[in-house]
């Protein structure tokens, strides 16, 4: 009993000596000298001089049944003031070493405090509320009580400083962080204060991130250090994967000073389909202001610049830029699987961005972009002086969508025959991307092709009108074959690694062939009388009905069976004509060729076009 009431009057003498204290008393109480002895001690309050932040008021003591009871009404530490320089046990005979009031706790016996207001001073911010505080030979366990969860921290003294470690409640932060995650670090006199933090990613991200962060005093207040760093080792949205996402500061931050810091991601997965490396350089007037600007390094030629502001969610804006059309379908390659092996080699893209929340994916983000002057290149087929426009819609309930069917048009389609002014729509739905209402001039007539869907293996059919024979036979370059009439007809055609013709259909009426032949081919006919009479009926012949079936395979190889039913004069008198022909040729080699020699003609000089030897 004597040793209780001395420990008692210890820890008030303890308190006078290592505070400044107002306003104490002691009371103590009888009630029963063989079982029950009470004593209470009372501080009104108490400060430290050397570190101004560190309060305490209404500390009570009780002795109660041997055993000691702390309460206080208020009790404020500060982590970057305090230095832990304890004694292990208590002695009369040595210089009290402790010089604020986290020191002075350290120094009491095994006492569980109930405190109606605890705060705990961080380089920036603090935590504060009701709590619970135990001791336990050199640590602390500090619980805080809030309606966002229980907050607990182990504070240990470390040589000339601290350490804590413990857990806080998500909802700290943000009601979207529903579970909680670890913190711990440590602080040393004249060194920086190190804090790491780890939890979950708030929905509807899933993953984990790993907050380390270094601060220092500087003046007054404190900076970030550029080794501070924000990992997220694999983050998942919906049907975006990104790895070893990385948030580290370009310099150090203080929350009332400009800061720039950078966000880099390896290759990651988008439904299947591979996310390229990138970065993005953020930069703001203040961690206090979440806003500023954003630079976006997509490639080593392709870079984006914006606006980005957090409240209540990350919005972001893109204003109209320009960037290169082949730098950016470059950069689209290396992700998208595009359904045929296309390439852009020129033209200028307009684009911009919105997006009013990216962490909510039933928030659309919108993108607007136009094309001018591209040109568009399969193999050696050429689109050129293309336009278009792109208004997309995206969210992670319906995904990429296209605000209503989107204008496009060409100049010219470099085929080896001139398919010119072609325009057409396109859109983008669940289903994927589909063409509609694409039309061509085309041999003096026209060209549509069918709604059709942009898929590995697109299928669709070419439907053409008036085509001018005429000008086909020119391009045929078959020798003393000319002819006259309008053609029509449809081509159903598949792409599966080559284009493919089946079952494909052309037809004229009230025309005319004529096939001059050579005077060899001619000197032959008068041996052959079949031959000569063929000859004959083709020199002249006027076809009521001209049909053709063809088909060609993904090499190229076609074959063309026509018939023409008509007239043509035989010794000076019109006979009704009846006429079959296959032909068989490939037609990949021969607009290849046309091709070729158009471009031969463009190129050479043009004193040399037309000699000959």
């Amino acid at each position: 009993m004597i040793q209780s009431i001395g420990v008692a009057l210890a820890l008030l003498l303890l308190l006078n000596s290592s505070v400044h204290a107002s306003a104490w008393s002691e009371d103590v109480v009888f009630q029963n000298a063989l079982s029950q002895v009470e004593i209470s001690v009372d501080l009104h309050a108490a400060s430290v001089t050397a570190c101004p932040k560190e309060q305490a008021s209404k500390l009570s003591l009780s002795l109660i049944n041997g055993q000691v009871q702390g309460h206080l009404a208020q009790l404020s530490l500060d982590l970057t003031c305090s230095q832990s320089r304890l004694t292990t046990r208590l002695n009369s005979n040595a210089e009290p070493a402790n010089k604020d009031a986290l020191s002075l706790l350290l120094t009491l016996p095994a006492i569980d405090f109930t405190i109606d207001t605890l705060t705990l001073q961080l380089p920036e911010g603090r935590f504060s509320g009701p709590a619970e505080l135990h001791h336990k030979e050199q640590q602390l366990n500090v619980v805080w009580q809030s309606s966002a969860g229980n907050t607990k921290l182990a504070i240990t003294p470390d040589r000339q400083g601290w350490r804590w470690q413990g857990e806080l409640p998500g909802a700290l932060f943000t009601p979207s962080l529903r579970q909680p995650f670890g913190i711990s670090g440590g602080w040393q006199p004249e060194q920086p204060v190190t804090l790491n933090v780890n939890g979950a990613l708030p929905t509807p991200l899933v993953g984990n991130w790993q907050l380390a962060l270094m601060a220092e005093q500087v003046g007054d207040g404190w900076q970030l250090l550029p080794r501070s760093r924000l990992s997220v080792p694999s983050l998942k949205w919906k049907d975006l994967v990104l790895n070893q996402l990385t948030l580290t500061p370009e310099r150090a931050l203080a929350l009332d000073k400009p800061w720039q810091a950078s966000v880099s991601w390896q290759p990651g997965v988008w439904k299947k389909q591979p996310v390229p490396a990138a970065s993005l350089q953020l930069e703001g007037a203040s961690l206090d202001n979440l806003q500023g600007q954003v630079r976006a390094e997509l490639a080593p030629d392709l870079q984006l610049t914006g606006h980005w502001r957090y409240h209540q969610g990350l919005a972001l804006t893109v204003p109209a830029q320009s960037v290169s059309a082949a730098s950016t379908w470059s950069w689209l390659t290396t992700w998208l699987r595009l359904p045929v092996a296309l390439n852009t080699e020129a033209g200028q893209l307009q684009v911009s961005l919105s997006a009013a929340n990216l962490l909510n994916n039933k928030q659309p983000i919108l993108v607007h972009a136009h094309l001018t002057d591209g040109q568009l290149k399969y193999g050696d087929i050429q689109l050129e002086q293309l336009a278009a426009k792109l208004k997309l819609s995206w969210n992670g309930q319906q995904g990429w969508r296209s605000l209503g069917p989107q204008a496009m048009s060409a100049a010219k389609l470099a085929l080896g025959v001139p398919v010119t002014n072609v325009q057409g729509a396109w859109r983008w739905q669940a289903e994927g991307i589909e063409l509609q209402g694409l039309t061509a001039h085309l041999l003096g007539g026209q060209l549509a092709l069918s709604p059709m869907a942009l898929t590995r293996t697109p299928t669709g059919e070419a439907h053409f009108s008036d085509i001018s024979l005429e000008k086909l036979l020119n391009y045929a370059s078959v020798t003393g074959l000319t002819g006259s009439g309008l053609l029509k007809g449809r081509l159903p055609f598949v792409y599966d690694q080559g284009l493919s013709i089946k079952n494909g259909r052309a037809e004229s009426h009230d025309g005319w062939i004529s096939y001059q032949a050579s005077p060899q081919l001619i000197a032959t006919g008068e041996a052959n009388i079949s031959l000569g009479l063929t000859l004959g009926l083709l020199s002249d012949l006027r076809y009521d009905r001209l049909s053709a079936n063809i088909s060609m395979a993904k090499t190229g190889e076609a074959n063309i069976t026509s018939q023409l039913i008509g007239r043509a004069p035989v010794k000076g008198k019109l006979h009704a004509v009846n006429f079959n022909y296959n032909h068989q040729e490939n037609l990949l080699q021969l607009l290849a060729s046309l091709r070729f020699a158009k471009d031969l003609t463009e190129r050479l000089p043009a004193n040399l076009q037309g000699e000959s030897e």
